[in-house]
This record gives structure tokens, sequence and C-alpha cells, in this order.
């Protein structure tokens, strides 16, 4: 993909738009059977609130959502518009003309998600936007991939890349994550080999040179991993699975990347025909996972944080119940 692609692909974190709201004493939240409408100062103008919008309000003002849902809609309105009044200021995410969420003023950072591709084009030479998800709130995770490749062993080559997870909307702090596809199957896994985060007011995001730098030399440092990525695969080649361990590592793995039902029937099966013999086997019948069987965005990216926990050396004990039962 290209980065119109990307950004088309990102509309509709990109559609979503902050509006900060000084509270009037004239503002109304007003509840009908059907609807749930917020009216701001002494207009006519009404702003319908989707079902998560309603809920984020609930929450933000601090009225329990089960509570809520059981009052009258006429008293419902009250309470919310009371309730709502002791803020002052708070910001509204709308998209579409309709409010989605409400959040404590200044809680948003926008980050402008063109330059960040820009930034990250810079970074790596020869870029490639490998695939684009979209996570809960308003989180992108881009992964890139660009031309340095090398062998875990004989036919088993994989690429260079980063992962960079970010909120155009600044609602959490961007993350970068070393990444590497694994041509013979191209299955992508991530590995937290680099892990960094920028903590910018509380938020994410903000448009100081600060930020720019990070994103690059963060996406560049990711990407020239490869070489101690490569290291720990071909070390986890070596890590022979007993034969009555195999099913509990694998099990293991699954509950770690909260894989279940028809997905993880299908994980059982390509580990029924190809037995996992070492740590790497079991990384890639999960990763393969991320990229043949799992649709879900969310649960994509949980799998791929479950390998790159399993992947690091620090983190491999926790996970392995191979390594629980040699401490024991």
């Amino acid at each position: 993909m290209n980065r119109t692609e990307v950004l088309e692909r990102m509309d509709p974190v990109l559609d979503t738009q902050v509006r900060q709201i000084e509270h009037r004493p004239l503002t109304r939240v007003v509840v009908t059977p059907d609807m749930v409408t917020f009216r701001p100062g002494g207009g006519q103008h009404h702003m319908e609130m989707t079902k998560a919008g309603v809920e984020s309000m609930t929450k933000y003002i601090g009225l329990p959502w089960n509570i809520a849902a059981n009052l009258r809609p006429e008293t419902f309105g009250h309470v919310a518009t009371e309730l709502l009044g002791r803020k002052n200021r708070y910001a509204l995410v709308t998209k579409d003309g309709a409010i989605t969420g409400l959040a404590k003023p200044g809680e948003f950072h926008n980050l402008n998600a063109n330059r960040v591709l820009q930034t990250i084009e810079g970074a790596i030479r020869s870029v490639e936007f490998h695939r684009v998800l979209i996570l809960d709130n308003y989180v992108v995770s881009l992964e890139v991939i660009g031309e340095k490749r090398e062998a875990v062993s004989r036919g088993d080559l994989i690429q260079a890349g980063a992962n960079i997870s970010f909120s155009p909307l600044g609602t959490v702090d961007p993350m970068v994550q070393s990444y590497v596809l694994r041509l013979s199957c191209t299955n992508g896994a991530t590995s937290n080999t680099i892990l960094r985060e920028f903590h910018y007011g509380g938020g994410g995001g903000g448009e100081g040179d600060d930020i720019w730098q990070w994103f690059r030399n963060s996406t560049r440092s990711a990407y020239n991993a490869l070489d101690r990525i490569v290291a720990r695969y071909r070390a986890m080649m070596n890590e022979q699975i007993p034969a009555g361990d195999r099913a509990a590592m694998l099990e293991a793995m699954l509950r770690e990347a909260r894989i279940s039902g028809e997905d993880a029937n299908a994980i059982r099966a390509l580990a029924i025909e190809n037995p996992p013999q070492t740590s790497y086997d079991v990384m890639n019948l999960i990763t393969q996972a991320t990229s043949h069987i799992i649709e879900d965005p969310r649960r994509v990216r949980r799998a791929q944080l479950t390998v790159a926990s399993y992947t690091s050396d620090q983190e491999h004990a926790r996970v392995c119940p191979v390594c629980h039962a040699r401490r024991n």
C-alpha cells in the first residue's frame, strides 16, 4: 500500500473530531425512549448521541450504566444534565455529526496521521506499508517492512520492519516494536526486542519536533534490530519441546493470545498435521493465525503482543509451561 491507501484505510478514525465545550446553563441532555440528544447552549440544535456516546457520557459523569439504563427517560435526562454541568468543561468526540464519546478537556492531543506516515517513510529505506489494523479507542496499528532480509535457516527468510501503534486523536501513547515478515508463509511476527513508548502530556500526541524525531529514531531502531531478532529465532530453533509437553505449550499460547473456538481448533489441526518440536515452531503457529485465520483486528493485535512476549528472553519463561515445569 502507498500512503494514500493507508490514509483511506484510516478513514474511520480520521473522520472523528474532538470539540472542546464550555458548559452553559441552558445546555441539556434530552432523552426519549428512542434517542438521546445533546443540546448545547440555548439553541435549537440537537446532536444525536450514539449508544457508545451515551455509555461514554455516563462513565464520564460518574453515573453507573446499570443505574442509568433503568431510569425513566425524563429522569435520565435531568440527572445527566445536572452531573454534566458540574464538569464545566469537557470534550465531545463526534463522527458524522453524532456524539460518540465524552472526555476530559485536553485529554486528546491530535497527531497528524499524514506526517506520521511521512516520518516513517523517512526512517526506513524503500518502506512498504504492509497492513493497517483499526483498533478500539481510535488506535491504528501499522505494519511496515523494508528491503532488509535475512535467513533464520536455509529457506526460511524474514524481512525486517516495524509495527507502529498510535492514535490520530492521541488517546494512547505511541508505541514502536520490531516487526518481521516470514516470507515462506507471509505471516508477520512482532518482537519486543525494541519496545519504545512516547509520553506527551499524558496523552500521546502533539506537534513538537520531539515527537517526530522519536517516531523517526524508534522506527529506524526497530527496523535495524533484524540481526538480534534472527539470533533469537535461531536460539528458539534449538529450544526443544518434549513430546509430552507440546500440547501444554500450545494451549498456554492459545490462552495467552486469547484464541478460542474455531480459530483455536484450526491452529490445533495445524499442530496435529505438523507437531511443533521447538519454541520457534510454536511461535510460527500463532503468527500464522494472525495472517491466515484470525480476522478481527483486536484479536490479531493481541496475538501479536503474545508472540512479542514469547520471543523475549525475559518474558518467555512467564508464558512457557516447559520453563515452569523445569523450575519445579
